[in-house]
């Protein structure tokens, strides 16, 4: 561990999420960012985070499948057709 932290061997990453961070507007810890679209900011209680997760959960979009034959399994709800 010493080796990394005395090595910029992962500083590009940690740039880049530093610039993620600003990007969004996030100024203090905790943050948490769900779905790209929601921010939680500060300790929370449990009841506010599960809202946000429901909220974002609810406005997902579909995944759309595809492959290089042009044919791909399709998918609704919780089930997959092959």
């Amino acid at each position: 561990m010493d080796a990394v932290l005395t090595s910029d061997r992962y500083s590009h990453a940690v740039r880049a999420d530093e610039a993620q961070a600003r990007a969004y507007g996030i100024s203090g810890v905790p943050f948490f960012v769900i779905d790209g679209r929601y921010g939680i900011s500060g300790a929370q209680p449990a009841d506010a985070v599960l809202q946000t997760l429901d909220k974002a959960w609810s406005e997902r979009s579909a995944l759309t499948l595809t492959t290089r034959g042009g044919s791909a399994p399709s998918c609704t709800g919780d089930s997959c057709d092959v």
